[in-house]
């Protein structure tokens, strides 16, 4: 009898262990897991099954970091665990970075040359060479969940999918809670359809 293979992602991550929250060690790992289960659940477990993890060690903590695919590689194939940066600050996904393009006289096109370092968030506003934090592609952003709720508790057929909804998210998730959010779509002017 045939049966199914089993979909599995892989994600390579760095654990840095604290004691009294001074760092005393840095493990970076690479933790499959299968297709619908928790990944941060099986990172937590490969965090707490790591040499480093002693329950004897005063105040021990750790911090779990996704490493992006190295760039110089190909494209990761499946079975390969899609991350995405966030913003390290709001946690939005909106980041930027600008980069450096030369105009090719052969192929009659613009070709990237460069990117810098510095990443800007779209939502927030931070900028640094150190923003974007990784993520499992498939973890939420705050905006998203922002929208979702908001939607959710305006009960509106297919309010989410317009752009002055979207808009109007993205401009007040941080400052604003869904109850907040809610009472000021409805007196936006935004609320006819």
């Amino acid at each position: 009898m045939a049966t199914t293979p089993t979909m599995t992602h892989a994600y390579n991550v760095r654990i840095t262990y604290y004691c009294d929250g001074d760092v005393f060690a840095t493990e970076s790992m690479r933790v499959e897991t299968r297709a619908g289960d928790d990944v941060w659940a099986a990172i937590r477990e490969a965090a707490e099954n790591c040499a480093y993890f002693n329950e004897r060690i005063p105040n021990l903590s750790y911090d779990i970091e996704f490493l992006p695919p190295d760039p110089t590689e190909p494209p990761p194939g499946a079975g390969e665990g899609a991350v995405k940066p966030v913003c390290s600050r709001c946690g939005s996904d909106t980041l930027v970075r600008d980069a450096c393009v030369r105009w090719d006289v052969e192929t009659q096109k613009w070709d990237l040359s460069d990117s810098y370092e510095c990443t800007i968030c779209d939502l927030c506003g931070s900028e640094s060479d150190e923003l974007a934090k990784w993520v499992p592609a498939s973890d939420a952003t705050p905006l998203e969940t922002f929208s979702a709720e908001l939607a959710a508790r305006l009960n509106v057929a297919g309010l989410s999918e317009r752009p002055e909804f979207q808009r109007f998210c993205f401009d007040n998730c941080l400052h604003q809670s869904v109850d907040e959010a809610a009472a000021a779509w409805w007196t936006s002017g935004e609320a006819s359809p």
